[in-house]
Order: C-alpha cells, then structure tokens, then sequence
C-alpha cells in the first residue's frame, strides 16, 4: 500500500476524530466540574449527583448508541450521492430522539426507588430525586442534539459540536457557581441547582447547533431543516435497525462497569479506591479510540456508499491500526509512570500499592479496548449492529463478568483479578469483531440494507 495514501487517510481520520476526542474530554470535564462543586456543598450533596449521575447515565448511554446510528446512514447517503435522502434522514432522527427524550422523562424520576430499595440514605435519596426532575427537563434538547451530532459526524463535519460542547462546559460552570451556591441574588439549591445547569446547558448547545445548522455553508446544499416532516416508518425502521442493538451493546457495557464496580467493593475500601482512580484514567485514554472511532464509522460508510470494497477494508484496518497504535502509547505511559498517575489522585500507601498493580493491568485492557472499539466502529460503518451486540452480549457477560467472578471469588485471587476477567471479556470481543469485519468487507456478500422512500 502506497505509503502517501496511508499518511493522508490518516490524517482525514485524525480531521474528524480529535475534534471528537476533544469533545468526550469535555463532556467528562462537565462531569468533573458537578462533582467538585457539589462536594463543596456537602457530602449529601456530593452523594446525590454520584448516585444521580450513574442513574442518568445508564439510560442516557441507551440513546447515545441509537443516535450513533445516524453517523453510517448519513455517511453510506453521501458516499453514494443519495444527498436529497440525507436531510429527511436527520429529521426523522429528530423524531426518534424526541421519543427516546419522552421515555427517557418517564423513566428517571422514579429511579429513586431503587436507591431506597438499596438502603440509601433518606436525605442523598431526596436530594437525588430532585437532581433527577431538575435535570430531565434538559434531555429534549440532548437527544435532538445527539440526532444533529452524529449526523454531522456522518458527514465527517465534528469541529463545530466540539466548540458547542465547549460552550455548555462554559455554561455548566457558571450555572453551578450560580444556582449551587445562590450566588447573583439566585436561591441556593445544592446539587439540585447543578441538575438544573445541566438542563440549561443541553438548551444552549442545542441552541447553538441549530444556529449553525441554518448559517453555515457546509451543510447548506443539504438543507437540515428546510421542511417539516411528520413521522415516516421507512425512515425509522432503518434507523433503529441499525440503532437498537447499538444502543443495547453501549448499555451492556455501561452496565458491565457498573456490576465491575460493585463488585470491587466487596474487597474493601482500598480496593473500590485503586479501582476507582484506575478506571478513571482508563475512561479518560477511553475517548481517544472512542473519538477516532466516530471517524472510522463515517470514512468506512462513506466508502461502502461508493461500493468500493478496496477502500472499505484500507479504511477499516488503517484505523484500527491508529486506534491501537495510540493505546499502545497510553498503555506505555501506565506502564512507565504508574507512581505519578497515582500521586495525582492519592498519597495513601496502601491505595497507591494497589492503583500500581491495576495501573499496570489497565495497560493491557488499554490495547483491548481498543481494539474492540475500532472494530466495532468499522462493523458500524457497514451498518453491521446486531450480530456485534450478540458478540459483545457473550463477551462481556459469561466471558469477563463469569472469569472476574472465578478469579476474585471463587478462586480468591484478589481485587486485581477481576481485571483478568475484564480483559479477557474485552480481548474475545476484540478478536471476534476483526473477524467479522475480515469476512464482511472482502465485498462477496450483500448487505441488509431496508429500502428509504424518497
């Protein structure tokens, strides 16, 4: 292979992927933001957006993998030169997110009975609540701007939504500083106030993507919201064809770290520490291959559009390789300086003995992470979800959850075992993933792709 074209390839991966890395740092940066400034207000505080954010977060990953599904459908759009399809597309997109914005309202306000049925404290579950109905009304606005997102992305225009982000963390601070603290003649509302910035924020942004929507000249040949359209099923049944089980496969792994975590502290506190500062450094390397694979997705649709199959697979694997090869990096960088990572989040002995030895576990699980996600992404590009979330199904579940409970329980090998099972679940779904993609896109088959009506 021509060593310019790989260059270049890479570089139009890089294009589109940093500016989606930049927006996940982000995006945990307003996490980061909640966190600390409610720890100012109090440790029931604090607790409440803990408990508020896992919550949230459980649903909210389900309609981030739907949303996704819009990044190769747009992409597989423009590739073939089908641009007229692409703006019904997106508005139909709108109308799933609306929904899923409704389901999503109906559902979280009643999450605090599981807090109450898990013994929480009385006050933190009160508190939660209130961040919960506070924060849902912001959600209309998230899932519509996931909808315009991942459709940009589809069309590999990412900057714009990472100035937008940038713009809600702006917002997220100040209406914290605000409504937390009752600071500028505002009540003071504890982290109630931060579920209420949050709200805010998600208006801005959306806000924000709609002005560029109708002011900007990348997307004015394609004409988003140049008309009103009622709900068409042909559209819909496309987009969740390829969206539920990408949804579902988000899910289970969000509900994988969650049980991960749970069960780390049954190990004790120092254990549920170390585990804590190493999967936070594992979820911040995390949005390197999970930007690049947003890239992947539209540079593998884009070229399954034009039925090149040469180009699908040098696309694919090119970015698999720059995936790995930046996992390769950050897992050098856990592996050489474990001591000083640690130090950024501890100087307890004891949690810094054993945030080393995971540091040095999560370096292995960097490489197989990324490795799933770029393969996964690539599968998503040909529109390939169901059968990746049956793999992903085994492969988290009996494979890594069924070793991590053998190593740590079973077989007593301690809290740092439980990362075996975690690499090993991620390290089968990575082979399995390749080996699809391997099979799929050598262009000997036909792809299920449901009939769009103009």
């Amino acid at each position: 292979m021509n060593a310019a074209l790989i260059i270049e390839e890479s570089q139009v991966l890089l294009r589109i992927g940093l500016p989606v890395v930049v927006s996940g740092v982000l995006n945990l940066s307003m996490q980061f933001v909640d966190t600390v400034m409610t720890g100012h207000a109090g440790p029931n505080e604090l607790a409440a957006v803990a408990s508020a954010s896992a919550l949230f977060h459980q649903i909210f990953c389900l309609g981030i993998g739907v949303m996704v599904a819009l990044t190769p459908i747009v992409a597989q759009l423009e590739g073939s030169g089908n641009i007229r399809k692409i703006s019904p597309s997106v508005r139909q997109g709108i109308w799933i997110s609306m929904l899923l914005a409704l389901l999503s309202m109906l559902v979280l306000p009643h999450m605090d009975h599981l807090l109450r049925w898990m013994d929480y404290e009385p006050d933190v579950v009160r508190i939660t609540d209130g961040y919960l109905e506070a924060v849902i009304w912001g959600l209309p606005a998230a899932y519509v701007f996931l909808a315009i997102r991942h459709s940009l992305d589809g069309l590999g225009i990412t900057r714009p939504c990472m100035y937008l982000t940038l713009l809600g963390l702006c917002v997220n601070i100040i209406g914290n500083y605000t409504l937390i603290f009752g600071n500028f003649g505002f009540p003071k509302m504890g982290a109630v106030g931060a579920g209420w910035t949050t709200a805010i924020a998600h208006w801005v942004i959306l806000i924000g993507a709609l002005l560029y929507l109708q002011s900007s000249q990348k997307t004015k040949t394609i004409r988003f919201l140049s008309r009103f359209d009622w709900p068409i099923w042909s559209y819909w049944r496309e987009i969740l064809r390829v969206g539920i089980p990408s949804g579902l496969s988000f899910g289970a792994e969000v509900c994988m770290f969650t049980v991960i975590a749970l069960m780390m502290g049954k190990f004790g506190v120092v254990a549920l520490a170390a585990h804590q500062i190493s999967i936070n450094v594992a979820g911040l390397a995390f949005m390197i291959p999970l930007g690049i694979s947003a890239a992947i997705s539209q540079r593998v649709g884009n070229a399954v559009g034009q039925k090149n199959w040469q180009e699908v697979r040098f696309r694919g694997w090119l970015g698999v390789g720059v995936c790995v090869g930046i996992m390769t990096m950050t897992a050098s960088i856990l592996v050489l300086f474990p001591h000083a990572i640690s130090g950024l989040y501890t100087s307890d002995p004891a949690v810094t003995e054993l945030t080393i030895q995971i540091l040095w576990m999560a370096a292995l699980f960097q490489l197989s992470d990324g490795l799933q996600v770029s393969t996964m992404s690539a599968l998503r590009g040909l529109k390939d979800t169901r059968i990746p979330l049956l793999t992903n199904l085994l492969s988290y579940w009996p494979v890594g959850m069924g070793l991590a409970y053998l190593f740590g329980f079973v077989w007593e090998w301690g809290a740092i075992s439980v990362w075996g099972g975690l690499i090993a679940g991620l390290s089968v779904a990575a082979v399995l993933h390749s080996l699809r993609f391997h099979l799929l896109s050598r262009g000997s088959h036909q792809l299920v792709s449901l009939p769009i009506r103009p």
